[in-house]
C-alpha cells in the first residue's frame, strides 16, 4: 500500500515513537504554563497595529485564546494522524479568511518555543539529555504545524485568486475565450455565449474556424493572423465573426499568445469586443456628413434651375396662348402643337416638383412647436385629398381615438411627414385599393398609423428606405421618407414600418404627448 500523505511528511521530519512519548510526557508541565504562554503571544500580536485591528472584540479574543490552548494542549497528545492533519489545515484557511497575515502564525511558533524551552530545560534539570529530545520534539511539532498551516494558506490564497479571475473572465462585457495548441475552445465566457449564441457545453473542443464567415477563411485570415501572433506574441486587430444564427457581428479582437512559465506555448486567449453601435455610428456620421456636403450643393443647384424654370414654365403659357390664337386657322398643326407643349409643361412641372423637394429637404426649418389636435390635422388634410383619392380609385378608411390628448408639433412639418407616407401607400396602389388611417395613445405616446393595400417592399428595400435618394419609383427623388425621418426626430418622435411583400405596407409614428 502507497503511503498516506500524513506518513511521508512524519517519515520526512523523522519523528518516532519516541517523539510521540516525549511530547505526551509534557502534558503535565503544559497544563501548567498553557494560560501564561497564550496570554503573552495575545499580548505580543497587539504591537501590531494590523493584527490588533483584528483583536477589538472581547468575543475575539477569547475565541483567539482557546484555540490556540487547545492547539498547544492537542500537541502532548501525540496523535499526528489523519484528524490532527486536516484540523492544522482548517486553522491556516481560518487565519487566511480573517485576514491574519502568516507571517504572525508563523511568528507564533517561534514565541511559543521561546516561552516553553526554559520552563522545559528547568523541568528537566536532572536529566539535559531528555530535556534536549523533548525539545527537539516540540521542534519538529512546530515545523509539522507550520507546513501544513501555510500550505492551507497558499491554497487558500491561490483558490482566491482563481475565483477572483474567473469572476473577472465571466462578468466581463467582452467575449473572451481560450484556445489550445490545436486551435480548438477550452473556456467561453458568458459574453460569448449571450453574443454568439453558442452555448458553453457546445462550443468546447469545435475548432476556432465556427465564428469566422467563410469568405474571411477563404481569404486567408486565419493564416494573417498565426503570422503576426509568432512574429510578436500578439495581435490587435477588426474584423467580423459569425453568430451561431449566421448573424455577421463586427468586432474588435485581442489575440495573444499564452505560455507557461518555462515559456512553452499553452494556447491563445482571445478577447473580442461587440463593435456593431460603433459601427453604426461611424455610419451614421459618415452619412450625416455627407449628406450635409449633398444638402448644400442640392440647395445650390435647386436655387439655380429654380428661376429660369419659372421662366420657361411663364413663356409655355404664353405660347399656349398663341396657339389658342393659330388654330383658327390651322387646327391640325395647333393639336399637335398643344400636345408637345402639354409634354414640355409636364417635364418643367417634373423638374420643379424634384427641385422643391431638394429644397426643402436641404433646408428643411427647425420645427415651431405648438398645441396640436393630431386628429383634426389628419381629417383636414385627408380631405383635402379627396378628389386625388377618387380620381385613382382609392378607398379611404379612417379610425380616430377620439380620447388622444393633443401634442406639442410643428403642424406644417407634421402633416408634411404624414402626407409623404400617403402619397407613397398612393403609388404603392396604382389600380386603386385602401388606405387605413388611424390613431391611438399609449401611456406616453400618440400613435399614427398609416397602411395601404399595396405591393408591399422586401427587406432590402426596407433596409435602405430611409436613405436619400433611394427610390423604387420610376421619377422618384428618394427624398420623401428621409424628410419624413427627419421631421420625425426633430419632434423627438419614433418610425417604425412593417411591410410584406404583395399585401401592403404599414408605417407607425409614435409621438410624446404633451
Amino acid at each position: 500500500m502507497a503511503p498516506t500523505d500524513s506518513q511521508l511528511r512524519m517519515e520526512f521530519l523523522d519523528f518516532t515513537a519516541r517523539d510521540r512519548q516525549l511530547l505526551q510526557a509534557l502534558r503535565p508541565l503544559l497544563e501548567t504554563h498553557v494560560a501564561t504562554v497564550v496570554d503573552v503571544f495575545y499580548e505580543h500580536l497587539l504591537e501590531f497595529p494590523d493584527t490588533a485591528q483584528l483583536l477589538r472584540e472581547r468575543t475575539t479574543v477569547d475565541h483567539l485564546k482557546r484555540v490556540q490552548r487547545d492547539y498547544l494542549m492537542r500537541i502532548t497528545d501525540g496523535a499526528f494522524d489523519e484528524d490532527y492533519f486536516a484540523d492544522r489545515i482548517r486553522i491556516g484557511q481560518t487565519h487566511e479568511r480573517v485576514g491574519l497575515s502568516s507571517r504572525w502564525y508563523l511568528l507564533a511558533y517561534s514565541l511559543y518555543f521561546k516561552l516553553l524551552a526554559p520552563e522545559i530545560w528547568k523541568h528537566y534539570a536532572a536529566n539535559p539529555e531528555v530535556a534536549g529530545e523533548t525539545l527537539l520534539a516540540l521542534q519538529k511539532a512546530f515545523m509539522l504545524d507550520a507546513s501544513l498551516a501555510m500550505e492551507a494558506y497558499i491554497a487558500s490564497d491561490r483558490y482566491r485568486h482563481l475565483r477572483q479571475l474567473e469572476s473577472i473572465v465571466n462578468d466581463s462585457a467582452d467575449v473572451i475565450f481560450l484556445l489550445d495548441n490545436e486551435g480548438r475552445y477550452r473556456a467561453w465566457n458568458r459574453a460569448a455565449e449571450r453574443i454568439f449564441g453558442w452555448g458553453t457545453e457546445e462550443i468546447l473542443g469545435k475548432p476556432l474556424s465556427v465564428i469566422f464567415p467563410p469568405e474571411l477563411l477563404d481569404a486567408g485570415e486565419m493564416e494573417r493572423i498565426d503570422e503576426n501572433i509568432n512574429r510578436s506574441g500578439h495581435y490587435h486587430f477588426e474584423s467580423v465573426r459569425m453568430a451561431k444564427d449566421g448573424r455577421r457581428i463586427p468586432v474588435e479582437i485581442t489575440v495573444s499568445l499564452l505560455r507557461d512559465p518555462q515559456g512553452t506555448p499553452l494556447g491563445r486567449s482571445a478577447i473580442l469586443r461587440d463593435i456593431t453601435e460603433r459601427k453604426h455610428t461611424e455610419e451614421e456620421k459618415l452619412r450625416s456628413e455627407r449628406l450635409a456636403v449633398i444638402g448644400a450643393m442640392s440647395a445650390k443647384l435647386a436655387h439655380e434651375i429654380r428661376n429660369p424654370l419659372s421662366s420657361i414654365k411663364l413663356n409655355i403659357d404664353l405660347v399656349g396662348d398663341e396657339i389658342k390664337t393659330l388654330s383658327r386657322d390651322n387646327d391640325a398643326v395647333a393639336g399637335e402643337a398643344r400636345g408637345l407643349l402639354h409634354s414640355l409643361d409636364s417635364e418643367v412641372r417634373r423638374i420643379q416638383r424634384v427641385t422643391e423637394d431638394y429644397l426643402q429637404f436641404a433646408r428643411m426649418p427647425k420645427s415651431r412647436r405648438e398645441i396640436v389636435l393630431v386628429n383634426q390635422v389628419l381629417e383636414d388634410g385627408l380631405t383635402f385629398m379627396k378628389s386625388l383619392f377618387d380620381a385613382t380609385g382609392i378607398i379611404v378608411h379612417t379610425e380616430f381615438d377620439e380620447s388622444l390628448p393633443p401634442v406639442q408639433a410643428d403642424e406644417g412639418q407634421l402633416w408634411q411627414a404624414i402626407l409623404n407616407l400617403v402619397r407613397n401607400a398612393l403609388e404603392a396602389m396604382p389600380g386603386g385599393g385602401t388606405l387605413t388611417v388611424r390613431t391611438g395613445r399609449t401611456a406616453t405616446h400618440a400613435v399614427i398609423t398609416v397602411s395601404d393595400t399595396g405591393k408591399g417592399m422586401t427587406k432590402d428595400e426596407m433596409a435602405q428606405m430611409y436613405k436619400p435618394f433611394f427610390s423604387t419609383k420610376t421619377g422618384g427623388t428618394g427624398l420623401g421618407l428621409p424628410l419624413t425621418q427627419q421631421v420625425v426626430t426633430e419632434h423627438g418622435a419614433r418610425i417604425h414600418c412593417e411591410s410584406v411583400p404583395r399585401q401592403g405596407t404599414t408605417f407607425t409614428i409614435e409621438l410624446p404627448l404633451t
